[in-house]
């Protein structure tokens, strides 16, 4: 992890904001995507001239990943078992029928779920040699920062009809860890939180 944490000097990652290196702030945010596929082909030359137009008006990065992860049915199958008292008395035979028809195509293909992510970054301007605390002046203004960057971006994306969730600080974790190639669960004693 040491030497990975080279490459990627992570320094803490508080809610909703990564702390990288001294000075340079990232925050994580999960796009909400739309089904493009299913628009005609009028709207989907809308909606790429809106994306063309949206992206053109940036005067700041944004990075888009998106990360393919195989679906693990059964976490998918207790977490839909679970809420099942949720559901309507008379539409949980349909569930039931949903789940069948989950594991029958888990048995046949290998199923993945696509995520989309939109990463914001911003560097600050600071000379110290040791890591940044939560109520520095800097993590502040970094906060403020990206929270204007979020508000631009996220009113560009809903024009197009996609929406953005700002990842807590468990989410962040695990975004940033299964991208240094780690997987689940997470190792015990490693915190990148602020103490």
């Amino acid at each position: 992890m040491v030497t990975m944490n080279r490459l990627f000097p992570i320094r803490a990652i508080g809610q909703g904001i990564c702390l990288l290196d001294r000075d340079r702030f990232t925050a994580i945010f999960e796009a909400v995507p739309i089904t493009f596929a299913l628009k005609s082909p009028k709207e989907q030359d809308r909606l790429v001239q809106s994306y063309v137009r949206f992206l053109n008006g940036l005067n700041f990065p944004v990075e888009v990943l998106v990360r393919a992860d195989s679906l693990r049915m059964d976490d998918y199958v207790a977490q839909l078992k679970a809420h099942e008292n949720e559901i309507e008395a008379h539409l949980r035979p349909s569930l039931g029928d949903y789940i069948e028809f989950i594991q029958q195509s888990a048995s046949v293909r290998h199923l993945i779920r696509r995520r989309f992510y939109v990463l914001l970054s911003w560097r600050g301007q600071d000379t110290r040699t040791r890591p940044l605390q939560r109520g520095e002046r800097l993590w502040e203004e970094a906060e403020r920062e990206l929270i204007r960057r979020q508000e631009l971006v996220e009113q560009g994306l809903r024009d197009l009809g996609i929406r953005l969730r700002a990842l807590n600080a468990e989410e962040t974790f695990c975004f940033v860890y299964a991208g240094l190639g780690g997987g689940n669960p997470l190792p015990k004693g490693v915190s990148w939180a602020w103490e």
